[in-house]
């Protein structure tokens, strides 16, 4: 890890820190600077779970269309002025015609998602041939690595700490845990052919992400005060945060990592 990309790093979390919950802004970050380092991803690009919109505004800067089922979100997203068109649609019943869309975006959504076949089967018919659907996901790993659960298990309460494992999946509603092999699978019998993968998220950085959730009540509160995230963003405040954080943002290549970040492309008929 050099300086030089410690750097891009901080400047990168500090980018969600100041407008995210630090567990959030965490892995906001990694996923930010994977995106980054793929260039420019093709437009017309359609944003799938698109949220609030923050992340697209951060990272890709411009979205042709974004879809999400929350219409409170996609107010928020209106605002931020990243979208040509913002519709309340599901990504399992996407509102388009086929081939439209030369990029399809879904970072961190389709684990959200029930309906995950008729999803990639969404997503592949809106792609044009040769498109790019870039997504990031969970894995089964993600789970294996929390630090309260392991604590559990190495005191012998293995029932408890697979207890807390399923209440963490719930709170986070993941519906799908793949491992990389089973999620590539999936995509594949889609038509959209993994030509890109990585892991992300460390296991201590899935510690922080875990802890994190517990840290950030206090964001929690805030947010349904006063309507925002973060009340006062002084970036000299966060400065433990950065350090602690910047460098699980910048790390590479480390075994045994909760997620994982694809781009398939959409075989030619």
């Amino acid at each position: 890890m050099t300086n030089d990309s410690l750097k891009k790093s901080r400047d990168i979390l500090w980018t969600h820190l100041r407008a995210l919950p630090t567990f959030r802004a965490l892995i906001r970050a990694i996923e930010h600077r994977l995106i980054v380092e793929l260039g420019p991803l093709p437009e017309p690009l359609l944003d799938i779970g698109c949220g609030d919109g923050h992340f697209a505004e951060v990272t890709i800067k411009h979205a042709a269309v974004g879809i999400d089922i929350a219409h409170p979100s996609l107010v928020e997203a209106k605002g931020r002025g990243v979208y040509g068109t913002l519709d309340v649609a599901s990504a399992w019943n996407i509102p388009y015609r086929s081939e439209t869309f030369s990029a399809v975006l879904a970072n961190c959504a389709v684990e959200h998602m029930p309906k995950l076949d008729q999803v990639f089967s969404e997503v592949a018919r809106v792609l044009k041939p040769g498109g790019k659907f870039v997504l990031s996901v969970p894995t089964d790993q993600l789970n294996k690595n929390l630090w309260v659960a392991g604590i559990l298990d190495r005191v012998g309460a293995h029932a408890l700490a697979e207890r807390y494992r399923n209440w963490f999946k719930r709170i986070q509603v993941h519906f799908h845990m793949y491992s990389p092999d089973e999620w590539q699978r999936r995509l594949e019998v889609h038509g959209l052919k993994v030509t890109y993968r990585r892991g992300y998220l460390s296991p201590r950085a899935t510690q922080y992400l875990e802890l994190g959730h517990y840290y950030g009540l206090p964001s929690l509160i805030g947010r349904k005060l006063f309507g925002t995230w973060v009340l006062w963003p002084w970036r000299p405040r966060f400065m433990l945060e950065e350090a602690v954080l910047a460098p699980r943002v910048a790390e590479d290549g480390v075994p045994h990592s909760g997620c994982c970040f694809f781009v398939a492309e959409k075989i030619n008929a």
